[in-house]
């Protein structure tokens, strides 16, 4: 905790402390938060930035800690602490997917790496309102039907994507 110490006008010393940290959110109040946030998805994750999508966006946030505030009995929490929080959960389950792929694909040999963290429920719903922008876009076709195309394979094997 920092103290903050004043020179008032008559020479006085104030000492005033400056406001205490909030606690960390419970895993039951960042399932909360995802999914309110599921519920108004269509506006939170929008990714226009117009006037009237900007006061929509905040509208959505300003209902969203109402309702957050009165499901949980913990702090109150502010709409800009709920925001950062959930731009931190997407980044979160985004680098966890992203770390689950990569041991996927890892080669080498050596031990296997028992390091890697299983899908949370808060994981699913975040992959359910960001999808692709977790995940990637998956090719629709492989970059091998070109080759073979180029060689007449697809004469005598039927390659299609």
């Amino acid at each position: 905790m920092r103290l903050v110490v004043r020179l008032s006008a008559n020479c006085g010393i104030e000492k005033n402390e400056t406001p205490a940290r909030a606690k960390n959110f419970t895993n039951e109040e960042v399932l909360l938060l995802s999914e309110l946030v599921g519920k108004n998805r269509s506006v939170i994750e929008n990714k226009q930035s117009g006037v009237i999508t900007h006061k929509q966006k905040e509208a959505a946030w300003q209902k969203l800690t109402m309702e957050f505030n009165a499901s949980t009995s913990g702090d109150h929490r502010s709409t800009k602490m709920l925001i950062e929080k959930w731009r931190n959960t997407k980044k979160t389950s985004t680098k966890s997917y992203s770390a689950n792929k990569k041991s996927l694909y890892k080669t080498g040999g050596g031990p296997k790496d028992f390091s890697i963290v299983l899908e949370t429920p808060v994981d699913a719903i975040v992959h359910d309102i960001i999808g692709a922008r977790m995940t990637g876009y998956e090719a629709e076709c492989d970059s091998d039907y070109v080759v073979a195309s180029m060689y007449r394979f697809d004469k005598y094997y039927h390659l299609t994507c």
